[in-house]
Order: C-alpha cells, then structure tokens, then sequence
C-alpha cells in the first residue's frame, strides 16, 4: 500500500514538472524571437493600420495649417489616445511636426531636438515609421522610430538629401527623443527600419 502510494506521488511531481516546463516553453519564443516579438506586438497592441480617405480628411481638418505625410500616418491604438492618428506632418517651412490626432483635434504633440534636427534643416522626406518593442516593462511599443531625409540648405552639397534618424521612447504619458541613440543611427546615415533595428538590439542591447 505505501509503495503505491509513492509511485503516485511521483507521477503527480513528474506531470507537474512537464507542465511547468510547457508553460515555460510556450513563454520563451516570446523572449528569444525577435521577429515574433515585433510582429506580435504590431498585430495586437499597436495595431498601425494605413489611413482610409475619410481619415484623412480628418487628418487634415486637425492639422489646417500643414500638410500631414499621409503615406506615413497611421491609425494605432496607444495608451496615450486609445485609438488614434499617428501623423507627421510638415509645416510651410518643411520642418517637421509629430502628432497624435483623435476627434479631429491633436491631442499629443512629440518633442523635437534642436542638436539632431536644427531649425535651419529642412525635411526633404519622410522614408518610414516604425512602432518598436524596446522592452518589456510595458506590454506596449514603448518605441517609435522616424526615418526620414534631410537637406542643411547650406553650401555646394545644401540640397543633397541625407538620412536622419529619431528615435522616440515611452515616458509616462508621453514620449522622450531618445538621443544617443538617434545621434548613433544617423551618424551611421541607417536608411532602413532593419538596419536600425539591427544596431539597436546588438549595440544598445534593446529586447526585441
């Protein structure tokens, strides 16, 4: 009777064992796996999705006075707004402006930094947008990259477009420019969201 009693013991200690090392196991790709990290974080928290014609003309009825980057504008859901418009948008002088839009009205305006994008900088392009995972101390991008070309305007080579990088973190209930990071991307001239993405995660060890 006793023996029995121990041989049912340990099959109950062996199936909690292999549950707990299934559970574990179906935790880890969202760990290790960087590509499923940032595709299941812009599936199912960020959600950016392209704007319809009727979003932009909302777009534009929020944002009179400058003429919004409607190719790289998205409706997302943030802690910040809910569901929203993520909008860049350049003002008469082409410099750049970073908004969050809800009920036809900004609701959030991003920082700007003289030392990476001086006023006498001019956007020659926006060329992509990106909602990263940084971390997870959030179970949100707490990320949002902005690529995009410059011209300084100035000199023989003022009018050659160069690419220019910003990088923007969750901070409360707002979003801080990461700087070091953005002055190290741009002075790499990083052209794409892959090449960024690469430097981010091996250089400053970020968690895809």
């Amino acid at each position: 009777m006793t023996i029995n009693i121990q041989k049912c013991i340990r099959i109950i200690n062996l199936t909690l064992v292999a549950s707990t090392f299934l559970l574990l196991g179906s935790y880890s790709p969202s760990i290790a796996s960087s590509e499923y990290n940032i595709v299941q974080a812009q599936t199912k928290q960020v959600r950016p999705q392209r704007l319809s014609a009727r979003d932009a003309r909302q777009i534009r009825a929020a944002l009179p006075k400058q003429t919004p980057v409607i190719n790289q504008s998205f409706r997302v859901n943030l802690p910040e707004c809910g569901s929203c418009f993520f909008v860049p948008a350049l003002n008469n002088e082409n410099t750049l402006g970073i908004y969050l839009v809800k009920n036809n009205r900004v609701v959030y305006t991003f920082p700007q930094s003289e030392d990476l994008t001086p006023a006498s900088w001019r956007v020659h392009e926006i060329k992509a947008v990106s909602f990263l995972q940084l971390g997870f101390s959030d179970p949100n991008e707490d990320g949002v990259l902005v690529l995009a070309d410059y011209i300084t305007g100035i000199g023989r080579t003022g009018a050659k477009p160069f690419p220019v990088a910003i990088l923007y973190q969750r901070e409360g209930k707002g979003f801080k420019i990461l700087a070091k990071e953005s002055e190290a991307l741009t002075s790499r001239r990083v052209k794409t969201v892959r090449d960024a993405q690469k430097i981010l995660w091996d250089e400053f060890q970020y968690l895809p």
